[in-house]
């Protein structure tokens, strides 16, 4: 065989897998909440505003690892607080509708590797009897979409044993701090853009079209984007194209630059090389959604903290251990490892920077400093890094382990992004410490792997 055949021969594998990795390949806009790009952007927010309102609504926020029923007695529904929003929100496009351009209905439904499934309001919740919370726009008009198919009671393999709706399989969801969705389970066509071809890609997934529902931490998002194990997640019902493996990069929840912010969910061959990143073994436990990994210890400035691993061991079910969860602005660890985190920083804080002035904690927040001029900005605040199994450290600069403001009072306010569980609670290593990272997660190999990026040039 010629020199030339062989070339022909090697030119058509090389177009013939660059051709599959377009049809494995799929990416979401996730969009800041506060960002130009964002259907909540304030023009009149500063960043001061912003960050008020993230030490205001953060929260832990997990799925129980069941999946009971949930009483909906109005006289038990929890009162709706005053959230703000603080997390990443995935853009879809959802239904096909005759007779308008476009064919389909935006919504923004919170990014979450903490929930187990795709759900969103619809149109049934504002029937008597059922409930909707606060959204921007209307619930989802599911009935005039010609691509809606509820699954018939008990008779596909997504459906939960024994609970339906009339004809139609039903799902629960409830979340720790009274969060909520019941409703239909049904095949719905979602609309995306590509990341190689301007016509964009559709892809038929099972969502879940909420008829009573609640929603305490956050408001104005449509629903959830469920990234984590399960079947019922966005990433394990799009197998064909993410093979099981997505990425993703979040810019800083409090970065000055918050109204750019926005980043791409990527799945399958789109996720990044994964060479030089960090390696990092993902545990899955029976009934729980979420992504554990094995924090180890915890260092300021490079030094080691003498804090025993057995603080960040699971106990039991939703008791101990370490999570990464996107759903989760702040990052929460066990409140005996906390407690040696405090008092070292504090003692550090003291030696690097005199002018920090212990004040009163905000929101969550439990070490908190104030400034007086000149303001200081980050200068002098130290680095914190999270040590997993494996040798696998996650460095969390200045400006992520630290959020500083100008309260408007003429002084500089200074806090730890870190607080506290409860005694036995999952330790969250939330979305603001996950951020300027690249995490790559490979759901069949189990294992994860993240390095640092400037998350904002969204590559």
């Amino acid at each position: 065989m010629s020199f030339f055949s062989w070339y022909l021969i090697i030119l058509f594998l090389v177009l013939w897998i660059h051709v599959i990795e377009k049809c494995n390949s799929l990416s979401i806009d996730l969009i800041h909440h506060y960002s130009l790009k964002s259907p909540f952007y304030e023009p009149n927010l500063t960043h001061s505003d912003m960050i008020q309102r993230l030490l205001l609504s953060s929260r832990p926020k997990r799925i129980p690892f069941n999946n009971t029923s949930v009483d909906f007695d109005l006289k038990v529904i929890r009162p709706v607080l005053e959230p703000s929003n603080s997390g990443y929100l995935a853009k879809i496009n959802l239904g096909t509708f005759s007779g308008q351009q476009p064919t389909y209905k935006e919504y923004h439904l919170h990014f979450d590797t903490g929930s187990r499934m795709i759900w969103l309001q619809c149109e049934d919740c504002a029937k008597p009897g059922n409930r909707c919370f606060e959204q921007s726009g209307v619930p989802y008009p599911n009935r005039r979409s010609t691509s809606y198919m509820p699954l018939p009671c008990d008779d596909h393999l997504l459906c939960f044993p024994g609970q339906c709706i009339e004809t139609h399989c039903s799902y629960t969801v409830q979340y720790v701090e009274g969060s909520y969705s019941h409703g239909i389970l049904a095949y719905e066509t979602l609309k995306f853009e590509s990341s190689h071809q301007q016509r964009g890609e559709m892809v038929r997934v099972v969502i879940g079209c909420g008829h009573e529902n609640e929603m305490v931490q956050f408001t104005k998002e449509a629903g959830i984007f469920g990234m984590s194990w399960g079947a019922h997640s966005f990433v394990n019902q799009v197998t064909g194209r993410s093979q099981g493996r997505f990425s993703y990069c979040l810019p800083p929840l409090t970065s000055d630059g918050y109204q750019q912010a926005s980043t791409i969910l990527r799945f399958g061959f789109d996720t990044p090389r994964v060479t030089g990143l960090h390696r990092l073994p993902i545990r899955e436990h029976a009934g729980e959604p979420t992504y554990y990994v094995d924090l180890q210890g915890i260092s300021i400035n490079g030094r080691r903290l003498n804090i025993p691993s057995a603080y960040f061991a699971r106990t039991g079910p939703n008791k101990g251990g370490c999570i990464i969860d996107t759903g989760t602005s702040l990052t929460f660890i066990s409140r005996p490892a906390y407690n040696i985190l405090k008092q070292q920083m504090m003692q550090h804080l003291a030696t690097a920077d005199s002018s920090l002035q212990i004040g009163r904690t905000e929101g969550l927040l439990n070490l908190c400093y104030k400034r007086n001029p000149p303001f200081k900005g980050y200068n002098h605040l130290p680095t914190v890094t999270f040590h997993f199994t494996g040798g696998a450290n996650l460095m969390l600069q200045r400006d992520i382990a630290f959020v500083v403001w100008d309260d408007n009072r003429g002084k500089e306010n200074v806090c730890m992004v870190i607080s506290p569980t409860d005694e036995d609670d999952v330790s969250i290593i939330g979305a603001q410490s996950q951020a300027n990272h690249v995490f790559v997660f490979n759901l069949p190999a189990h294992v994860l792997y993240f390095g640092p990026r400037i998350c904002a040039q969204n590559l």
